[in-house]
């Protein structure tokens, strides 16, 4: 041997990889870590979860779903999801950060009740859960709604954390807003989707690495705490920022934010064997590849990109074409069939709460 280079895989070469080619006919980019066939799946994350659940749904994987819609017809189809139902395995809404999915993990365990004032925001004299706003999308009637909804909803989320045996995790966002006194993070700013800002009592967050990892092996603890044998699979979420509210041009911001992310992710991949990674993002982020793949916003993600990436997934984990396409709405402690009407369609845009700043960008231009 002339060179440690001389037998190397075509996937290790640029040349052999992606010189010439186009998304769908990528290969070798991913490589499972373990088996996920016969698991119980959770899904949660940034907007970009949405369309990895609806892949493992279409594809004959077993989707918990612990908080499906109610039977009305009212609730149906696009309708549910913008009340945050079949999105993801619990109603709790996009979770942008790992310190947000940390903090719902312990509430959800009990060891860190909320007091109702952190979280109970007002608008037009409705009422929004502060950590998930836009599930309820005009508002609830009364305060003790909210907590009652809340309380419901952190029992199914337990029994997610407990019943899963995967849990499929999209680092979204390194920015968030933060309560001062307490350190509770929100998904949005107050102010977008309710509440009041104030400078007084809220600031701006930018995680940093460590703190991201950090995070995301408390959660990790806590699940394990509880059910010893889940697994967990994590992605980094290709959608570009809305807005910033760093003093740096969004494309900066978005870079940063990304890359840090991804950083988290390799490092939890390399040092835990139950940990696994999928690449998602790389396909999206590489400019060879990644320009047809968005919308001519240039942000919102296409649904050939979608296809094309969930092809790679299911390379590895091949798809269970003869399963019954079910989920388990593990709250009431027996399987039910998905409920079908209120999962996303494949082509859909997600939901997600980020894309509300845009109505903030009539602003000073430079």
């Amino acid at each position: 041997m002339t060179s440690p280079y001389e037998c190397l895989p075509g996937r290790q070469f640029w040349k052999l990889a992606i010189e010439g080619k186009d998304p769908n006919s990528i290969s070798s980019l991913y490589k499972k870590k373990f088996s996920i066939d016969g698991l119980k799946i959770a899904t949660a994350g940034s907007c970009f979860a949405q369309e990895i659940a609806k892949g493992l749904r279409k594809n004959g994987y077993d989707v918990i779903d612990s908080e499906p819609a109610p039977e009305s017809y009212l609730l149906r189809g696009k309708v549910a999801n913008s009340f945050g139902y079949g999105l993801y395995s619990a109603r709790h809404g996009n979770i942008y950060t790992a310190r947000q999915l940390f903090q719902l993990a312990r509430e959800a365990l009990g060891d860190s009740p909320l007091d109702p004032a952190l979280y109970v925001w007002t608008k037009g004299g409705r009422y929004y859960d502060a950590l998930r706003p836009n599930v309820e999308p005009e508002g609830l009637s009364s305060p003790d709604e909210v907590v009652l909804q809340r309380l419901d909803h952190l029992r199914r989320f337990r029994r997610v954390l407990k019943e899963c045996g995967l849990f499929v995790f999209t680092l979204g966002l390194t920015e968030a807003w933060m309560h001062d006194v307490s350190g509770l993070v929100y998904p949005t700013a107050p102010g977008v989707v309710a509440g009041d800002f104030d400078p007084d009592v809220y600031s701006f967050k930018n995680f940093r690495f460590f703190e991201i990892y950090e995070d995301f092996l408390a959660f990790r603890e806590l699940v394990l705490a509880v059910n010893s044998s889940a697994k967990f699979l994590i992605t980094v979420s290709p959608v570009p920022l809305t807005a910033t509210y760093c003093d740096a041009h969004v494309l900066s911001a978005t870079v940063r934010s990304k890359s840090i992310l991804r950083a988290v992710a390799a490092e939890l991949y390399e040092q835990f064997e139950d940990i696994d990674y999928f690449p998602s993002f790389e396909m999206f982020s590489t400019p060879f590849l990644g320009s047809a793949l968005f919308k001519e916003n240039r942000r919102s993600v296409h649904p050939s990109g979608v296809a094309a990436v969930m092809k790679v997934f299911f390379s590895e984990h091949i798809p269970n074409s003869g399963a019954e396409l079910t989920a388990s709405p593990i709250s009431d402690g027996k399987k039910q069939n998905q409920n079908a009407s209120s999962a996303p369609q494949e082509g859909e845009d997600p939901i997600c709460e980020d894309a509300l700043l845009e109505a903030f960008a009539g602003g000073k231009k430079q």
